[in-house]
């Protein structure tokens, strides 16, 4: 008896592991989409192209689909589709204001909009064909869509910047490099940016100027204003 309960117990144990392994792999199955409709055709403007503008643009999000092709969601308000060897496919341009992003559901593009909670599916013309409004998880867009590590097959996918090693969980608002691991350790650079400008750069930066803008510059004002009211004095 006790025999039976334990191989239910493992049972239970094996499946739940497997059940986050598949939900793992199709990010976009994490989402709580409710059907909508919209009263335009293309509310964002969507594009396609297939001419490649956006090599140098940093990136906010990506994703790999089930067939190994891979979308990353460019900060110039792009979308641009590869093959399994960075070979470009399309290209889909949005207008938009605020965060947004991208996740594969089965083989059409998720683009999310967060400012609006906002799935639009979009097929392979860059066409709009189904709606949806996000109801959930609770910050579904740090926790799914800027995750920055995606696993597919026996690959694992991650983004990182360049000034800070291969950090595959350090998170920044924009990305510079996207990497692929094999499931033998091989590591390859697929994407990179050549800029100085990246997450750790910009943060240091606005740092300084914060420093320079709240401090050294008051302190300079008093200092120059004690100096001529000395030199007026004397």
């Amino acid at each position: 008896m006790r025999r039976v309960k334990f191989q239910n117990l493992m049972y239970f144990i094996l499946l739940y592991i497997f059940s986050g392994i598949v939900v793992l792999h199709v990010d976009a199955a994490e989402l709580e989409l409710e059907p909508a409709t919209s009263n335009v055709s293309n509310p964002y403007k969507f594009k396609i192209s297939y001419t490649w503008i956006s090599e140098g643009e940093t990136i906010e999000s990506f994703d790999v689909s089930e067939s190994g092709q891979i979308a990353i969601a460019f900060t110039n308000k792009t979308i641009g589709v590869f093959d399994h060897d960075m070979n470009f496919l399309y290209q889909i341009s949005f207008e938009a204001t605020g965060a947004s992003g991208v996740l594969w559901l089965d083989d059409n593009l998720l683009f999310i909009d967060l400012r609006s909670n906002t799935g639009i599916a979009c097929n392979q013309n860059g066409c709009p064909e189904n709606y949806y409004e996000i109801t959930g998880p609770r910050n579904y867009f740090y926790k799914i869509v800027q995750n920055p590590t995606r696993n597919q097959g026996n690959d694992q996918y991650y983004c990182t910047n360049g000034s800070n090693g291969n950090d595959s969980i350090e998170r920044y608002s924009y990305y510079t490099i996207l990497k692929r691991v094999s499931e033998k350790g091989e590591e390859e650079i697929l994407y990179e940016v050549d800029t100085l400008f990246d997450g750790v750069f910009a943060a240091n930066l606005f740092k300084f100027a914060y420093v320079g803008f709240n401090f050294i510059v008051p302190s300079l004002i008093v200092f120059f204003i004690y100096r001529n009211r000395a030199r007026r004095n004397s």
